[in-house]
């Protein structure tokens, strides 16, 4: 058995409700980490799934070394399993992909190639998905639009398919913030990156979790937590709204002198309506931002794990969480993880 400090490549896999699918991505993942010839561990988050996908993970833990699993007290989304295994992974690179086989594994080698290059961050950008509606589509990418205008953040069609260096998994498990939007901290965290092309395949098995409300959620963390443009958005507002005050009184000065100026009336309830719009817009985009604070100050953990599988094995047991610089939990116990 390798000690930690030999793996060479951690394949993080976050899980939820993934019962039917599993354990053919899980041979697929195997035999592509298998021809590379070094040691590594694959290590799946489950993110609180109802279905049988914990007993799943306890039958390959069980019948396989490499695997190892993390499984959570309650669902906390995506990005939080995402980051709770770049937490236990201990690879000198590490990987992360859905286990929905939408991540085609057979791509691994290309991201291990550009990593042997120098590459510290080697991120996917999706050109094509198959089996998902034109609605679906476009809604994506009007998403990372949204993100791109607002936070200035270009992350258009990346996906949390990527492999990072140690040095990136550290400087990413370093960032604690609560409205976890991945992507756009690896793009914070700088080092060198590169993308690599790919086309998503259809899910093997089962529905897409990943609702609209969880993309809204998405888009929302991507513009609240990397730019401070919407505040801006208030003078810019308030000194276009002043300018079309002017006109509208320039134009109604004109008009008087024909006998058609708007009554007293209109100019007050114009200007009332106005007046509303702009206060209820900023204030809320304050509260966005103050609702952040406020879940930040509150200083819950990010996750809590109900058990880990697979740790406790013969040269695991000094594994470490990097959030947490205490001892990774052994099965069967309850831990929290900031």
């Amino acid at each position: 058995m390798e000690q930690a400090d030999d793996i060479t490549f951690s394949f993080i896999c976050p899980v939820y409700n993934e019962q039917e699918g599993l354990e053919h991505f899980y041979n697929r993942l195997k035999a592509v980490a298998d021809s590379l010839g070094e040691p590594y561990e694959i290590i799946f988050t489950n993110d609180g799934s109802s279905d049988g996908t914990d007993g799943v993970l306890e039958r390959l833990a069980q019948a396989d070394e490499h695997v190892k699993a993390v499984e959570f007290s309650r669902n906390f989304g995506h990005q939080v399993a995402v980051t709770a295994g770049y937490d236990f992974a201990r690879g000198k690179a590490v990987i992360s992909l859905d286990a929905d086989c939408q991540h085609p594994p057979e791509m691994i080698p290309q991201l291990v190639a550009r990593w042997r290059e120098g590459y510290e961050v080697v991120y996917t950008v999706r050109q094509d998905t198959k089996g998902i509606s034109s609605l679906r589509r476009m809604i994506g990418r009007l998403t990372y639009r949204v993100i791109r205008a607002s936070s200035g953040v270009e992350l258009t069609d990346q996906a949390d398919f990527r492999l990072m260096d140690r040095k990136a998994v550290d400087a990413l498990c370093a960032t604690r913030e609560h409205a976890r939007f991945v992507r756009g901290l690896v793009h914070w965290i700088g080092f060198r990156q590169i993308g690599v092309p790919y086309t998503a395949e259809r899910r093997q098995a089962g529905k897409s979790v990943y609702t609209l409300r969880q993309l809204i959620g998405m888009s929302t963390a991507g513009v609240y937590n990397f730019s401070d443009r919407p505040l801006k958005l208030a003078p810019a507002i308030g000194a276009a709204l002043l300018a079309s005050a002017v006109i509208y009184a320039l134009v109604a000065v004109v008009m008087a002198f024909f006998a058609h100026a708007p009554s007293a009336y209109w100019h007050v309830i114009m200007a009332m309506v106005g007046l509303f719009g702009v206060q209820f817009l900023m204030l809320g985009i304050l509260g966005q931002y103050v609702s952040r604070i406020f879940d930040e100050a509150k200083g819950r953990p990010l996750y809590v794990v109900r058990r880990t599988m697979g740790f406790d094995r013969a040269g695991n047991k000094d594994e470490k969480p990097q959030a947490s610089k205490t001892s990774a939990p052994q099965a069967r116990t309850f831990s929290v993880y900031t």
